[in-house]
């Protein structure tokens, strides 16, 4: 009799709490959009992080293990080379135009056995050997390379990769280039700074640097009948590949395209293939 009767009060405490969130919330908690890269949500000025880090999040962390050998196109000074070693990788290959002592590569990443570096002139990928790799990144390299060149480089790069391999992509994309910048209003930082939960002298500032400085600080629209150097390095240029032809590229070498753009980049997609 003791016994049913605690339980009657535990199953009264259980009913009891729950029957708070009967009545509370009305019309449903709502936290925010998860469908709009920049909705507000009750983590306030916490809710945003860089979509580098996303990129990590997405394209490394969980791809890249200890027994993963990876290969990464245009290291410059080793910042996702880094991130690949935070995973504890068995070995990464990289693949630059310039040395290692003009990046600064080893400075910033420090002495290891688990890197090779490879100055390369060519597209042939010939110092990374054949069928070794598991996991293919590359960011921010791909744009400052003709379209013909790009292909070149996967008709190499598919001899290089293991079967089962993934491998991630960032292309230029002067249509998703333009929609970014013709819709600055919803998919920038400006939006959060007219979130009424961000304080009223840094949204004023916020506007006002925008209405004055855009022109200078702000991307501008491209053609892609323009050869512009968008980058503003006067040594480099930046070439319309387009999603469409990156992803027939891709299918032709034999790649299994996975996500065409993983949209975690507002500005230029990043593609998401395997080596079957």
């Amino acid at each position: 009799m003791g016994h049913e009767f605690k339980e009657d009060l535990h199953l009264t405490s259980e009913q009891e709490f729950f029957s708070k969130f009967t009545h509370s919330w009305q019309g449903g908690y709502f936290e925010g959009n998860p469908l709009d890269p920049m909705a507000t949500s009750g983590y306030g000025i916490y809710g945003y992080n860089s979509c580098l880090y996303t990129v990590y999040l997405t394209c490394i962390r969980n791809h890249v293990h200890s027994d993963s050998t990876v290969l990464e196109i245009g290291p410059g000074r080793g910042a996702w080379t880094k991130a690949f070693l935070e995973r504890e990788c068995s070995h990464v290959y990289v693949v630059d135009a310039a040395a290692a002592e003009q990046t600064g590569f080893w400075d910033y990443i420090g002495t290891t056995s688990h890197v090779t570096y490879i100055q390369s002139a060519d597209l042939m990928l010939s110092d990374v050997p054949d069928a070794s790799i598991d996991h293919f990144f590359s960011f921010g390299v791909f744009c400052h390379l003709k379209p013909q060149m790009c292909e070149k480089y996967l008709n190499s790069l598919v001899r290089k990769m293991r079967s089962g391999s993934h491998g991630f992509l960032m292309i230029a994309d002067y249509d998703k280039y333009n929609y970014c910048i013709a819709h600055a209003d919803q998919l920038s930082i400006k939006r959060a700074f007219g979130s009424r939960k961000v304080w009223l002298l840094a949204r004023l500032a916020y506007i006002l640097n925008w209405k004055i400085f855009r022109s200078k600080t702000d991307l501008q629209g491209v053609s892609k009948n323009d050869d512009l150097d968008v980058s503003r390095d006067a040594t480099t240029r930046w070439y319309h590949w387009g999603i469409d032809r990156a992803c027939e590229a891709l299918t032709r070498e034999g790649f299994k395209i996975v996500e065409r753009d993983m949209e975690i980049v507002s500005r230029d997609p990043v593609i998401h293939f395997v080596k079957p």
